[in-house]
């Protein structure tokens, strides 16, 4: 592995807001310095990434294990296989991630920041393992955890920036 980034996954349930605080969180992150990588979990959904009738699309059709297509500005390769997540964060590491976001994969052991939309999801703090903040639609103190507002964007960044800090002077 070229190097060790760190794992910070982001979890809530289904329209909680990962998505679009990720996508505020992406570019604080990234104007810090930070090569950031994103990993998405589909959770039970078997999404399409390439269109019906595209050469790609067609290769896979066609029973290709493994599609990828490059342009002079960007490649992607879908593997028509479920990876481990420890798989997708090491191939991660290899492509440069400083910081590696997933949104998803409540299950894994990685720090987790998490989305809480109305105060019955509360319990998901309980149900997950090592979470190191929330980000809430609503206002509450947790005892042991920061509490941030869903649109304090730079408020969860500077948590964030402070964490990797931290984990690279162990």
């Amino acid at each position: 592995m070229a190097n060790k980034p760190m794992v910070l996954q982001v979890v809530g349930y289904s329209d909680s807001g990962k998505t679009t605080l990720l996508t505020r969180l992406i570019p604080l992150l990234e104007q810090t310095g930070l090569r950031v990588g994103v990993i998405k979990h589909d959770g039970g959904h078997d999404f399409e990434w390439d269109r019906p009738g595209k050469d790609t699309w067609r290769y896979r059709e066609a029973g290709a294990s493994l599609v990828a297509i490059a342009s002079r500005s960007k490649t992607a390769m879908l593997e028509l296989n479920p990876v481990p997540l420890p798989v997708l964060v090491e191939r991660m590491a290899d492509a440069g991630a400083d910081l590696v976001l997933v949104e998803g994969f409540k299950r894994e052991d990685y720090e987790k920041l998490v989305v809480l939309r109305e105060p019955a999801h509360r319990e998901l703090l309980e149900a997950v393992t090592r979470p190191v903040a929330v980000a809430s639609w609503e206002p509450f103190e947790h005892p042991a955890l920061p509490v941030y507002a869903i649109d304090d964007a730079a408020g969860i960044a500077a948590f964030v920036r402070a964490l990797y800090n931290k984990e690279r002077t162990r």
